[in-house]
């Protein structure tokens, strides 16, 4: 598979063999490429029909060479995530087409319904942005094993952290920053309380997220979902907000999914470290998928130190619930 070339626009031709699949004696009457998205290539793929009807949908290339998430076997992996998400009834892209093999652009791809917006990161009625991402991310967290069949699903609790905090122990360690988190992430594991998985996106922000006159759409990009403790999302996202506008964001967004929740998020600090000790040597990277997305003003220097001080202070909190007994 050619993944450089394939990473350019559907060609022509490969769009028409497509389309007599999806819909037999149509065209694409436009395409636009959608921005972000670090592994893939995403097309809005605007059809007129044979009968004259139009409608729209999103062509989504795996265009990573080399990379795990790029396999036939993971992208028809994340077909199935989608089609259990349909039957959940969680907002998001509906699965139409699984071509794994590369067949139509000689890379693999899945064809889903499209969702109008856009993600949305608002300098103002920060609130509504914040209530709107605790709420969808409420209904994703309501898909739990006792009430659909997750067992597709890739289990990451107590166990499989344990596993990723061994791998780090391996990683030679330079910042001081990251030699505490390692040091709270090893030695407070055990406290952790992991007695209610639910279906967790593992990647879950506003750049994964579509919103459409203010109101959030749906979330997309499902490539490593799993069974996990729902506090990964919050904190992920919180990860984020952090990077994009500040922790004084991040931490709205945590009391508005807690009053929706109805109940306090107990250790979440671990969750954020656990997060942010993944976050903490990327995030220059990851502002590569932002500016993609329209936020050019996030400068590398001013994000890092944002980050820097939030994950000071989730250390802060372990320290003082290790002396106090608390969460």
């Amino acid at each position: 598979m050619d993944f450089a070339a394939r990473r350019l626009a559907p060609k022509r031709a490969e769009l028409t063999a497509l389309l007599d699949q999806i819909a037999p004696g149509g065209c694409v009457v436009k395409r636009r490429r959608l921005p972000g998205g670090l592994g893939c290539r995403m097309d809005v793929l605007d059809i007129r029909r044979a009968d004259g009807s139009r409608g729209k949908v999103t062509l989504r290339r795996f265009v990573r060479e080399g990379h795990r998430f790029s396999t036939p076997g993971h992208v028809a992996h994340e077909f199935e995530i989608l089609r259990l998400v349909e039957r959940a009834a969680v907002p998001a892209p509906r699965p139409i087409l699984l071509d794994s093999e590369g067949h139509y652009f000689g890379v693999p791809a899945i064809v889903m319904s499209y969702l109008p917006g856009r993600p949305l990161f608002p300098t103002t009625n920060l609130g509504n942005w914040t209530r709107g991402l605790a709420d969808v991310l409420r209904q994703l967290h309501n898909v739990r094993p006792e009430r659909f069949d997750l067992s597709l699903l890739h289990v990451q609790l107590r166990d499989g952290m344990r596993a990723r905090i061994e791998q780090w122990r391996t990683e030679p360690l330079v910042d001081p920053l990251a030699v505490d988190m390692l040091s709270v992430l090893d030695s407070e594991l055990h406290q952790i309380d992991f007695s209610g998985p639910t279906l967790v996106h593992d990647d879950f922000w506003s750049g994964n997220t579509v919103a459409s006159r203010g109101r959030i759409t749906g979330i997309i990009d499902w490539t490593t979902a799993e069974v996990g403790d729902p506090r990964t999302d919050v904190s992920q996202c919180r990860i984020d907000m952090v990077l994009s506008h500040g922790p004084e964001v991040a931490d709205r967004f945590r009391d508005d999914y807690e009053r929706l929740a109805g109940k306090r998020l107990e250790h979440l600090w671990y969750f954020d470290l656990y997060r942010g000790y993944h976050a903490w040597p990327q995030y220059e990277h990851w502002l590569e998928g932002y500016h993609d997305i329209g936020l050019v003003h996030l400068r590398p220097t001013e994000v890092g130190e944002r980050l820097r001080a939030f994950l000071h202070r989730a250390v802060g909190e372990a320290r003082t619930s290790q002396s106090t007994g608390s969460g």
